[in-house]
C-alpha cells in the first residue's frame, strides 16, 4: 500500500472505534499508518511476540477480565495446595479457623469478601474483593490484623482456584451428619459444581485439624481413592464371609 500510495483501506479501518493496533513480530508501522492512527487517537503498539503467541496471551487475559463473577461472604485459604472456601454464618469462627491454618503454614487468599471468577466455564478462581485490604483479617476481641506483617509474604497469595467448599454450622444434636463420607455433595457456584462438606462446630472441637484432614482426604479422592467407599466394600465382604456368622449365632446354631 505504501508503494502504491493507496492508504484508503487504512482510512476505512480507522472509521471503526478501535481500542488500539498492535504490530507483532517486531514489525514497525509505516509513517502514513501512525499519522492516521494519531489523527483518530488510536494507540499503536509494537511487540516482538509472534502473532499466535500474542493472540493466545490476549485471549487468556480477556477471558479472565470478562469472566462471570460474584462476591461471596467467606474466607478463601490454600491448604496443602487445595483452594478451600470457608462459608458459614457471621461469627461462627471462619476467620479464627483460617488464622490457625495460617499459623500451621497454610496461605490466606481473601478474608470476609471473596470475588469469584468463572474461567473457561469450568474453573473457579477466587481473589480478594478489595486488593488493598484483602490480606487483612478481623478477629473479634483483637481487631484488624495484617497477615503479611505478622506471618510474612509466604503466608499469602493473590488468587487461587476453588476446589473445595466447607460449610461451617453450629452443632445440631438432632441432625444426622454424614459419618462415612461415601456420598459426595456438590454446590453450584456460577454454574460450576464444587465438592462441598458440612462441618458442625461446637466448643472443644479442633476445626483446624478437621479442615486439614478434609483437604488431605479430598486430595486422595482426586487421585482415585475414596476411604468411605472402601470401608463400605470391606463391610459387605465381611458380612458375606462365614466369620461374621459367629458374631450373631452360636456354634450350635451354625452346626
Amino acid at each position: 500500500m505504501a508503494e502504491e500510495n493507496n492508504t484508503s483501506i487504512i482510512s476505512q479501518l480507522f472509521n471503526y472505534k478501535i481500542p488500539c493496533c498492535v504490530f507483532t513480530c517486531g514489525l514497525k508501522p509505516e509513517l502514513f499508518f501512525t499519522e492516521e492512527a494519531e489523527h483518530v487517537g488510536c494507540p499503536v503498539l509494537v511487540t516482538n511476540l509472534n502473532t499466535t503467541e500474542f493472540v493466545v496471551r490476549i485471549l487468556r487475559i480477556l477471558s479472565t477480565i470478562f469472566a462471570p463473577q460474584k462476591t461471596m461472604h467467606g474466607v478463601l485459604i490454600e491448604v496443602y495446595g487445595i483452594g478451600v472456601l470457608l462459608l458459614g454464618e457471621s461469627g461462627i469462627g471462619k476467620s479464627e479457623i483460617a488464622l490457625e491454618l495460617i499459623k500451621s503454614g497454610h496461605r490466606l487468599v481473601a478474608d470476609d469478601a471473596v470475588k469469584i471468577h468463572c474461567i473457561n466455564g469450568n474453573m473457579l478462581v477466587g481473589t480478594g474483593a478489595n486488593k488493598i485490604i484483602g490480606h487483612h483479617m478481623e478477629i473479634r476481641g483483637i481487631g484488624v490484623i495484617n497477615i503479611t506483617h505478622l506471618f510474612g509474604v509466604g503466608a499469602i497469595r493473590d488468587r487461587k482456584q476453588i476446589q473445595l467448599v466447607i460449610e461451617l454450622e453450629n452443632w445440631d444434636p438432632q441432625k444426622n451428619y454424614d459419618r462415612l463420607g461415601s456420598k459426595d455433595e456438590f454446590t453450584d457456584i456460577l454454574g460450576v459444581g464444587v465438592h462441598k462438606l458440612t462441618i458442625p462446630v461446637k466448643p472443644g472441637r479442633n476445626c483446624c485439624i478437621v479442615v486439614e484432614t478434609a483437604v488431605m482426604n479430598e486430595r486422595l479422592k482426586q487421585m482415585g481413592y475414596n476411604a468411605g467407599k472402601e470401608f463400605e466394600r470391606n463391610i459387605l465382604k465381611w458380612i458375606e464371609s462365614e466369620k461374621s456368622n459367629s458374631v450373631y449365632f452360636g456354634q450350635n446354631d451354625i452346626t
